[in-house]
């Protein structure tokens, strides 16, 4: 996630530049990275590639892709004889990567980890692991590749993804008590994203808990207008719930 990088015990060296710029052989290596120890086909490489046509010889640069990619590797790499990481299937290719050694595949893990830890009552839990899946984002994935058809939509449904997890680690926040320190954060959640309503609650729940009451109900007026101004709806019935919680609160 983030800028596209390699980086493994086993290599030679740590960390490493890919060593190769053009735009395509990356766009490749995202394929597969992000579909690690699963085949890509190579029909699916070129509709990422060329999704408005492809060249007439288009499976023959494929193939010359994929040898410069698995010429890097296999300098850069230790592995047992006789094992590639790049690996050529009859009709496409494989990254022979372990799944929890690619960053997407980290974050998803832990965000799920993190809702199911408070689904269980275990806010602490839950929070620290929410909060490790979004230190691992590092940014849209990935940012210095080009995005065809399906990097593209993968990348959308990540960026939502993302913004779940940083509303599950809010809610986890507020289930320890952290309501005070998290006002801040809100507010800025709720100035970029106008829309996402449940930042606008959880808003409202942090400052009623700090005992700001009145800035508690004109989050919810914000809101109202926000949604009657841009949309023509009315705040949810969960949102009416809470506003009202506050109003007769003491």
């Amino acid at each position: 996630m983030g800028a596209l990088e390699v980086d493994h015990t086993h290599t030679v060296g740590g960390t490493f530049p890919l060593g190769i710029t053009a735009a395509k052989p990356r766009q490749v290596l995202a394929m597969l990275a992000i579909n690690a120890d699963s085949m890509v086909s190579t029909d699916q490489l070129i509709d990422e590639l060329w999704p408005y046509g492809p060249p007439s010889t288009v499976k023959t640069i494929v193939q010359t892709y994929v040898y410069q990619l698995r010429k890097i590797l296999s300098q850069r790499f230790e592995t047992p004889r006789s094992t590639e990481l790049l690996v050529t299937r009859p009709g496409g290719y494989v990254l022979a990567l372990p799944r929890d050694n690619v960053d997407v595949y980290r974050f998803q893990e832990l965000v799920r980890a993190g809702r199911a830890a408070l689904g269980e009552g275990c806010p602490t839990r839950a929070a620290a692991l929410l909060s490790e899946s979004l230190r691992v984002w590092r940014g849209p994935m990935p940012t210095d590749v080009i995005a065809g058809p399906y990097l593209g939509g993968l990348n959308v449904y990540l960026q939502e993804y993302r913004l779940e997890a940083v509303s599950l680690r809010i809610e986890a926040d507020l289930a320890n008590d952290r309501h005070r320190e998290i006002v801040g954060e809100l507010r800025s959640l709720v100035a970029s994203h106008r829309l996402h309503e449940s930042f606008h609650l959880r808003l409202m729940q942090a400052l009623h808990r700090s005992g700001r009451r009145g800035e508690a109900l004109a989050v919810y007026q914000q809101l109202r207008h926000i949604l009657d101004d841009e949309l023509g709806l009315e705040p949810s019935p969960e949102a009416k719930r809470l506003q009202q919680e506050i109003l007769v609160s003491h």
